[in-house]
């Protein structure tokens, strides 16, 4: 055989060879399937801290509910406590860039026709802020602005005697 003819059946005994075509294909996926590990872990990354927040909410609103939800003092501690999961602020914070004065109140009178126990009215507290979202590095290296989430709960306001805080009773 001349070199002639082994030049001329190199691309047919090429495609008929299966060794390394493992590699090329996973080289090809390879990329694709990292971003994607690593979008995945951003987005569980995302979904925790969001949860941290409304977690903290929750703490605060149902604080505050059974407190005086007018009282400056009673919200700070709840926004501590909505926070840093403690009431005087000590601890450290659930989520980074998170401080107390992005915790809002809210208190709402609803009307009552007899739906629930209680009053004519009712009123509700709501707790609400805003964060932004600080990622783990994928985001802002695709040139993804910061995400602000804005996250919220609602508590029906109720003193420790199960008594319905009325707003002229609270100071406000």
């Amino acid at each position: 055989m001349t070199r002639r003819g082994a030049y001329r059946r190199l691309p047919q005994r090429l495609s008929l060879c299966q060794a390394g075509a493992a590699l090329v294909e996973f080289s090809l996926l390879a990329p694709f399937l990292i971003s994607l590990s690593f979008g995945v872990a951003e987005f569980g990354r995302f979904l925790y801290q969001y949860q941290l927040v409304v977690e903290g909410l929750r703490d605060a609103g149902r604080y505050i509910a059974r407190l005086d939800p007018y009282d400056a003092t009673a919200q700070s501690n709840a926004r501590n406590l909505a926070v840093t999961g403690t009431t005087d602020g000590t601890g450290d914070p659930r989520v980074d860039g998170w401080e107390a004065g992005d915790v809002n109140f809210v208190v709402t009178p609803v009307a009552n026709a007899g739906t629930y126990r209680g009053p004519a009215t009712i009123y509700v507290v709501q707790v609400t802020t805003t964060f932004d979202y600080a990622d783990a590095g994928l985001l802002s290296a695709l040139g993804v602005p910061a995400i602000s989430v804005n996250a919220s709960h609602e508590q029906r306001v109720i003193d420790n005697a199960g008594n319905i805080i009325e707003p002229e009773e609270a100071g406000g």
